[in-house]
């Protein structure tokens, strides 16, 4: 008998460890989870983490090679040290504390939006027909993202978080969170949603106000004037006339600040190109001018006909919110 029981002991303690062993812990999920995302294994991250801002779908093959490509430099940048774990396995909850050291993703954001800056400067003043098409643009702006981060791979930042996780049908499940995921990515999550509070997408942005004087910004800008003229191969233009002050604190040019935009019969102007002194001059347009100066502009349009009237509408340049004012006039030609 005592050997029996002996036995039958021995089979419970056996399937009594089997059953712990069964399970594995909280740490190890974990750590599992952070190595899927080393290893850029998108399948196997969703796993772990679910559907997130590093997992979800794009739009297109080009998007989803980029974001491949983004996701490969932040886990190849990644280092972590579990520093503390508890489980409560009756709650069904345990908690996992990580310390992760990955790319400073706000000093990959600071250069990137500064080159798609910089970018939309150089294609500002072309052509209609070379500007660049949505999806060229999108390749641009991806491209120089990736730079950014491949200049800045030696920029770190730390931080820690804890980890949740619950029980289901006995295995442990990470609880997801955005700021866990940001921290892992150094900071990722947070840039993103900085640049969506910057580009206005948080709340419907208010109708800007259409006036004449119009504040800019940093700049005052008053349309006074259309004339019409014609350019160098005798074709139908206009020359708009407006004033521009320099309420900023440095020392800049209305080419720099701020953007005119002529229409006709709904259609938008381009540049023309006008070689009567007498009647036009573009210099002032690119002058540098100290803060606190007024000075008088022209710019010159090719027109479409010269008895439609034209509307004329001057924004600030290169400005991430929604502007509150837009100098606007129309002009009767004929």
């Amino acid at each position: 008998m005592k050997k029996f029981m002996c036995m039958v002991l021995t089979v419970v303690l056996l399937v009594s460890l089997a059953g712990c062993s069964g399970r594995a812990s909280a740490e190890s999920v974990v750590e599992d989870a952070i190595q899927a995302f080393q290893s850029a294994d998108v399948n196997a991250m969703r796993q772990y983490w679910g559907n997130t801002e590093l997992t979800s779908s794009q739009d297109t093959t080009e998007d989803d090679a980029y974001a491949q490509q983004l996701l490969e430099q932040l886990a190849s940048g990644l280092t972590y040290q579990i520093t503390d774990s508890s489980e409560d396995p009756k709650a069904g909850t345990a908690t996992v504390t990580v310390e992760f050291t990955n790319i400073d993703m706000s000093t990959v954001f600071s250069e990137w939006m500064g080159e798609i800056f910089s970018q939309a400067l150089g294609y500002a003043f072309l052509p209609a027909d070379q500007q660049p098409s949505e999806e060229e643009l999108s390749n641009l702006s991806m491209e120089a993202l990736r730079e950014a981060v491949e200049n800045h791979a030696d920029d770190k930042v730390t931080n820690t978080v804890d980890i949740p996780l619950s029980l289901v049908e006995n295995e442990w499940k990470i609880d997801t969170s955005d700021e866990v995921i940001d921290a892992m990515t150094g900071g990722m999550m947070t840039a993103f949603s900085s640049l969506d509070e910057a580009e206005g997408t948080s709340e419907t942005p208010a109708e800007p106000v259409r006036t004449n004087p119009a504040i800019l910004g940093d700049y005052t800008v008053e349309i006074q004037s259309a004339t019409i003229t014609q350019d160098y191969e005798g074709n139908p233009a206009v020359v708009i006339d407006y004033s521009w002050t320099n309420n900023s604190s440095e020392t800049t040019s209305p080419l720099f600040s701020v953007t005119t935009a002529v229409f006709q019969d709904g259609v938008g102007l381009e540049s023309a190109l006008i070689t009567d002194n007498s009647v036009y001059d573009s210099s002032m347009h690119m002058a540098d001018v100290r803060p606190g100066t007024t000075i008088e502009v022209q710019e010159a349009f090719s027109l479409y006909n010269t008895t439609s009237p034209i509307e004329v509408e001057i924004t600030e340049a290169f400005a991430w919110d929604d502007p509150a004012e837009i100098a606007y006039m129309t002009f009767t030609l004929a």
